[in-house]
């Protein structure tokens, strides 16, 4: 026995090691998986220096308001996306359904669900933030307080229906239609 502890020993302690590796590799897989999305945004703060080189934003969903989100999780209620990624066409809440399947629900594109994991430790449906290198600051500032721009936040909903902010870009404002092809 005492000859095979000198083996048991490092193989216990390499063992963790070994699982949260392999945590890791699920996790970066799945977070590379789901459909993304062009989401308006609105009431940013580009420079908050509490929390770093983040904007700070509001979605601004096609027809619903923001009062209608629901913002925690056993609201049995989710936002319902249609249209040709990454194009939004329509954004409508409704009842989810909880027959155990991940994913989009019957009629949705994709389905969005509150996150009680978000960034902003709220919902993540309703109000986020992504991470702006240093060297764009300024140049994003610009863009953020400029009325002719609008923000694009690109995201990524996973099949979980969780959100992931992926990119900011900007198109110019123009009256009507909100989710022509952004413009970087």
């Amino acid at each position: 026995m005492n000859r095979y502890r000198r083996f048991l020993l490092p193989l216990a302690l390499l063992l963790p090691s070994i699982g949260l590796g392999l945590i890791w590799l699920q996790t970066e897989r799945l977070s590379h998986q789901g459909t993304d999305w062009d989401v308006p945004i609105t009431g940013y703060d580009p420079r908050d220096l509490l929390r770093g080189h983040y904007v700070q934003f509001r979605y601004d969903w096609p027809a619903v308001r923001e009062n209608e989100i629901p913002t925690w999780s056993g609201s049995r209620r989710n936002l319902c996306i249609t249209g040709t990624s990454p194009r939004i066409e329509r954004a409508e809440l409704q009842n989810s359904t909880r027959s155990g399947k991940e994913g989009a629900t019957p009629g949705c594109d994709a389905t969005a669900k509150v996150n009680p994991w978000s960034e902003e430790g709220d919902d993540g449906l309703v109000r986020d933030r992504i991470y702006v290198p240093q060297q764009s600051a300024r140049d994003y500032q610009a863009k953020l307080a400029n009325p002719q721009l609008q923000g694009i936040v690109r995201i990524r909903i996973n099949t979980s229906g969780f959100i992931t902010p992926l990119s900011l870009s900007f198109r110019p404002r123009r009256g009507g239609n909100t989710n022509r092809e952004p413009v970087q």
